[in-house]
């Protein structure tokens, strides 16, 4: 008896909850279209310019260079210097993969 009580009791909470949660979906949904709109206005705007600031794999490898053995220590810390020469690594691999096809 106590159990189909329990049941009874729990089908009823989730009962009078659905209207509840179906409204949060329809408000979330509505929220995420006007964030959407909002992303893709700040999204042309950083892509309005792209073409002008890309580097070369020549350039990056270049500029990585310059701030490990330039700038070194007396800039960067010593996570920050492992980030950089791991960039480096990363940079010229992809140059050795391109470079042989």
């Amino acid at each position: 008896m106590k159990q189909k009580l329990l049941v009874l009791m729990a089908v009823s909470l989730f009962a009078a909850a659905t209207p509840v949660l179906a409204d949060e979906a329809a408000n979330h949904g509505s929220m995420h279209k006007a964030g959407d709109a909002q992303c893709e206005k700040e999204c042309a705007m950083l892509i309005k310019d792209c073409n002008n600031q890309v580097d070369s794999i020549q350039d990056r490898i270049k500029k990585l260079q310059v701030a490990i053995n330039e700038k070194g220590a007396s800039t960067y810390t010593v996570e920050e210097l492992k980030i950089l020469k791991k960039k480096l690594q990363e940079a010229n691999e992809t140059l050795r993969v391109l470079n042989r096809h």
